[in-house]
């Protein structure tokens, strides 16, 4: 195996350094938390979007449970701002951009059947279109859903068809552009494809729908590639669970996304049925194009892994004699063409006030072959309370050519902060943690909400924080890292 890095920052106050942010604009910022909402596994984890080098547009909940969507420019200066008026009975399901608008999806529910209705704010201006009906369904044991492209030139609203045992037999919907014109109407037969439990969907910019299943009892990777003229799919698929070396191993996790290049990858966890140790980790490349799948090698999760992961670990007094709680968290596909999977140990000890944790992280790399490049551990402590879930913990990711950026929210060496971690994806080596230096508020209360942070460069970011002044609320801040 390749070039292995155990990356770890926080062990001595030596590989802790302090630069000073350069703060390009501050006010104070609104927060309302919709607490019914699933916030362990949201629905829209980007909540401000950059529009330009020095511009970018907020969703923000209010007080009376409405939303609004708000555009800033250069010195967090407001230009305008569009109420978006929800009922508590109505939830925002997507919020993204195109070339000239602002696009939120809601969902509301009346008796036995459920609507989806997209909203279209002008980019220029913030006028806000009558609210368009884009899909009507009854309701079922399975949420409906939201898929839209890259450059949000298209949208997909779909719902499915599930038997009593929650297994998928088909999907249904509608594709429409940038517009909210409709282009089709879509419906994929499943019939062919056995106990399917989880379905992922994407649509690239030219109306390419992709959907992924894990079928088979788990066992089975399938994706189907339509397109808008031919009705008939292009199907890939693999069996990755099974028996090996005697025992039978099935996918726990798994994540698929379609990249710049209309390929799509995926990337799954396996565990061994049985005793429900993890096993593995596989990932693969789907080149519909050449009808193709390139597989990387696969990672196996031994003994002597993890002993190098507690070796490293500075923080847990008693370590972990089996990986748990690990879940594929991002996929990115870099400048000369790497394949970055990203998984991150995540958990709670249960309970209705336990509090929540994100953990170590941990790094796989391959090249445009998918062999394996290197691996990394990057180690991490974050804590926060049950009301708070993972609203200010885990980690904010950037992608610039070759750098990755990470921003977290720790305490080291004493010094509770945002952190800025970058990786060169061609070597996997990461640079000292930096903190920003926004005297970030250390009481046990909410002091960094992860989902307004957008970045504009490897270097400018926005983040919303409560500073440790006398001053109790929350603030946007557009910040230049150094």
């Amino acid at each position: 195996m390749k070039n292995l890095y155990f990356l770890f920052a926080f062990t001595l106050l030596a590989l802790t350094t302090f630069g000073q942010s350069r703060t390009k604009g501050t006010m104070p910022f609104e927060y309302h938390p919709n607490l019914s909402e699933d916030r362990y596994n949201q629905r829209i984890t980007n909540k401000t979007i950059p529009t330009g080098p020095d511009q970018f547009v907020i969703l923000s909940r209010k007080a009376d449970g409405s939303y609004a969507v708000e555009k800033y420019q250069s010195g967090v200066k407001k230009q305008w701002s569009a109420t978006i008026p929800l009922t508590k009975d109505q939830t925002v399901y997507a919020f993204y951009t195109s070339k000239d608008a602002v696009i939120v999806v809601t969902q509301q529910q009346n008796g036995y059947n459920q609507q989806l209705y997209g909203y279209r704010i002008n980019l220029a201006n913030g006028n806000l279109k009558d609210k368009q009906l884009l899909l009507e369904s009854p309701v079922t044991n399975r949420e409906p859903g939201v898929a839209y492209s890259e450059n949000g030139s298209k949208l997909l609203v779909y719902h499915y068809q599930a038997d009593a045992n929650y297994k998928i037999r088909s999907i249904t919907g509608a594709l429409y552009d940038e517009n909210m014109a409709k282009v089709k109407d879509t419906n994929y037969n499943l019939n062919d494809v056995r106990d399917i439990l989880s379905a992922d969907v994407q649509v690239s910019n030219t109306g390419e729908q992709y959907i992924s299943l894990i079928s088979d009892n788990m066992n089975r990777l399938t994706v189907r590639q339509y397109n808008l003229k031919d009705p008939k799919a292009k199907v890939m698929s693999v069996l990755v669970g099974g028996v090996f070396s005697g025992k039978k191993v099935y996918i726990m996790d798994s994540r698929f996304k379609l990249m710049a290049d209309n390929q799509l990858y995926g990337a799954v966890i396996t565990a061994e049925e049985a005793s429900g140790l993890y096993h593995s980790l596989k990932a693969v490349r789907f080149d519909f194009e050449n009808e193709d799948m390139v597989f990387a090698e696969e990672f196996k999760f031994t003994a002597d892994y993890l002993a190098k992961i507690n070796g490293i670990n500075k923080t847990d007094q008693t370590k972990p004699k089996r990986f748990e709680d690990l879940y594929i968290s991002d996929l990115f596909k870099t400048a000369d063409n790497k394949l970055i999977v990203l998984a991150e140990k995540k958990y709670t000890t249960g309970g209705k006030n336990a509090p929540y944790f994100a953990k170590e992280m941990l790094l796989f790399a391959y090249d445009e072959y998918m062999n394996s490049a290197w691996n990394a551990v990057l180690m991490k402590y974050q804590q926060a309370p049950a009301e708070d879930v993972f609203s200010g913990i885990s980690y904010s990711a950037y992608l610039s050519g070759n750098t990755l950026s990470l921003l977290t929210l720790e305490e080291l060496n004493g010094k509770y902060d945002l952190y800025l971690r970058q990786i060169d994806t061609k070597t996997g080596q990461t640079t000292e943690p930096k903190g920003v230096r926004l005297n970030v508020a250390n009481d046990k209360e909410l002091a960094y909400v992860k989902d307004f942070t957008a970045w504009f460069s490897d270097k400018d970011v926005s983040v919303v924080v409560r500073p440790k002044k006398r001053e109790a609320g929350l603030k946007l801040y557009h910040i230049q890292l150094k």
